[in-house]
């Protein structure tokens, strides 16, 4: 990684990925939450623009574990193991040259193609890129989505566009175990992996992607809560805006 006091957060990942955590510094990327949401798209634009893709795909974040494959600019689908990429259809999700229609439900994207951003907005959930030399996903992992299985759908996505290739994956920042107290619903959810106290969401992450097969994995070890430099909802509730995590293939 850069320096991580020289925002923004860049890394790379196998066959020409990039991957990139915005700060506040960037902007409010959330066109329904935070100050200046109502600029969200503007926002968006200009990160578009500055890592020079054709768009960005992205869906409306539930904290679940539904993955969409983006297979051509406007064609984001629903992944299951059991579908055919070549039957991919659904609404479009991307900001770019013709994205006007409403997002699908997914909190994680994954792409084979290269010029095409896809990204996740957090503000303390984990966003995570995980790439092989054939695609990219990006995901976003709070504690709902890593008991849902976002990682291992991710993870499995990525395997059917791309087959059996060797993996990397880069953790952004997130609520970190120096802040993140949690209740017992947490800790039920999470099992063994979650101590009472604060948890650790990117060892979590850490480890579940290496069981799914990730050989690799970075973390840029930056809690959102505690860091003045990212949004957190758990620091500011409601007027928390919301930062990105995008990856891309050039």
């Amino acid at each position: 990684m850069n320096d991580v006091n020289d925002p923004p957060l860049r890394d790379d990942l196998p066959g020409g990925a990039h991957v990139l955590f915005t700060t506040r510094e960037e902007g409010n990327m959330s066109s329904v939450r935070g100050a200046r949401a109502a600029q969200g798209h503007l926002t968006r634009e200009r990160l578009r623009r500055g890592i020079a893709v054709d768009g960005l795909a992205r869906g409306r974040q539930v904290h679940g574990g539904t993955v969409a494959w983006s297979l051509g600019h406007d064609s984001p689908a629903p992944f299951s193991p059991d579908r055919s990429p070549e039957g991919a259809h659904g609404a479009d999700g991307a900001d770019g040259a013709g994205a006007a229609r409403p997002l699908d439900e997914a909190d994680g994207q994954v792409t084979p193609l290269r010029g095409l951003g896809v990204m996740v907005l957090t503000a303390d959930c984990l966003p995570v890129a995980v790439a092989t030399p054939g695609a990219v996903a990006m995901l976003h992992a709070g504690w709902r989505g890593l008991a849902a299985g976002i990682l291992e759908e991710g993870v499995l996505a990525l395997r059917e566009l791309a087959g059996e290739q060797p993996m990397q994956a880069v953790i952004g920042p997130g609520a970190g175990p120096c802040c993140y107290e949690v209740g017992e619903e947490v800790h039920r959810e999470l099992g063994a992996e979650a101590r009472r106290g604060p948890i650790d969401l990117a060892a979590i992450a850490e480890r579940r992607l290496r069981a799914a097969g990730v050989e690799e994995v970075r973390s840029v070890g930056l809690c959102t809560i505690c860091d003045a430099r990212f949004f957190s909802h758990r620091r500011e509730g409601d007027r928390a805006g919301r930062q990105a995590g995008v990856a891309w293939r050039s």
